[in-house]
């Protein structure tokens, strides 16, 4: 059994990575978003639910800051 979350450890290997969305946009506004999530397992989460609503809204993800 893996005891890592009682000890406090998580991966850190997804510090600053940009997400991306795999899903596909159905109205693209034309809008690109980015998002770069640090910390614990559930800013991920939270990176990952306000992802999707801008998606459902017509937001596309992008890995490039500039693009946004």
């Amino acid at each position: 059994m893996d005891l890592d979350f009682l000890t406090g450890k998580h991966d850190e290997t997804r510090q600053g990575e940009a997400l991306v969305l795999d899903k596909p946009i159905l109205k693209n506004n034309g809008r690109k978003l980015y998002i770069e999530s640090y910390g614990c397992a559930m800013n991920f989460s939270d990176s990952e639910i306000v992802a999707s609503i801008l998606a459902d809204q017509g937001f596309e993800t992008t890995s490039d800051f500039k693009e946004a």
